[in-house]
């Protein structure tokens, strides 16, 4: 999570120097969520930026990245989609993240223009056989449409197959500002292991959802598990959870346990849902930082 919150952060300072904010409009439509996205990433995040941008602007804001210049990107992108892979430590040149933009007016040409002249950037050949900006300094690769930004800290292109959205997610995630799809579960348990609690969550995926809700936001989970009969069970776990909880028994950052355990857990089908109670935009972006945590 905070490698996509340091590029995303980066991305503006390629588009300050030859863009405006003028012309600045909406468009660049989607097939779905994750549709130009590698299949075999640990984590999808999509981001409605036309929604969402003040909380965008203030979780950036944390990490002290210049406002104007995240400004002018969020005013030319109207939705983010990234994946981000689990790091391997053994092999350091492999993708991390993969982010894309979609958006109106890139300046693509006048950023090719501007890598050009810029010693720090060289042209590349994509696997695909395309070519893309690479600038090894920063371990960063650009590709710019006119509607479209890829960004990576690899091969800005794939040849795998693409990623296929669960449809119980695009179900779930309807109408949200914020999604993510965390598609393998050992991050969470390995989590829960560091704060000295010895249960494990048999669940198969995790989708998460920010709605705006007035001036505030609620945060939902949906816990995918194979079987209905997994699912009640999954609520006996939650429940012992909200009793260690109550008891001071956990140790460490349980920040959002609380509050996402606040009320009981409901059931639908095989999965388990879970709701916060309307946030505001700086705990909500402190939360989602806390999140970082889950996949480290």
């Amino acid at each position: 999570m905070r490698r996509i919150i340091y590029f995303i952060g980066l991305i503006p300072l390629l588009f300050a120097s030859c863009a405006s904010l003028d012309g600045a409009g909406k468009g660049g439509s989607v097939r779905s969520e994750f549709a130009d996205l590698p299949a075999g990433a640990l984590l999808y995040i999509s981001i409605d930026t036309t929604v969402a941008k003040e909380l965008a602007g203030t979780l950036l804001a944390r990490y002290k990245l210049n406002a104007k210049t995240m400004r002018t990107f969020f005013n030319m992108t109207n939705r983010i989609a990234a994946a981000v892979y689990p790091e391997r430590t053994e092999e350091p040149e492999n993708r991390r993240f993969l982010l894309i933009g979609y958006g109106k007016n890139y300046p693509s040409s006048l950023s090719a223009f501007s890598f050009f002249f810029d010693p720090a950037w060289k042209r590349t050949k994509s696997v695909t056989g395309g070519k893309y900006w690479r600038s090894s300094k920063n371990r960063l690769s650009l590709f710019i449409q006119k509607n479209k930004a890829r960004i990576s800290d690899a091969d800005p292109f794939f040849a795998e197959d693409a990623a296929e959205t669960p449809e119980s997610f695009t179900l779930f995630s309807e109408g949200a500002s914020v999604s993510a799809w965390l598609t393998r579960i050992e991050p969470i348990n390995r989590a829960l292991a560091r704060i000295d609690l010895p249960v494990t969550i048999p669940a198969t995926a995790l989708f998460a959802a920010v709605f705006p809700h007035g001036k505030d936001w609620v945060i939902a989970f949906r816990m995918e598990t194979p079987s209905l009969a997994q699912a009640r069970g999954l609520v006996s776990v939650l429940s012992m959870v909200r009793n260690a909880l109550a008891g001071n028994y956990i140790r460490g950052d349980t920040t959002i346990l609380p509050m996402l355990l606040s009320e009981p857990p409901s059931i639908d089908d095989s999965a388990i849902i879970l709701k916060s109670p309307p946030l505001p935009h700086e705990t909500l972006a402190g939360l989602i930082d806390s999140l970082s945590i889950y996949l480290r």
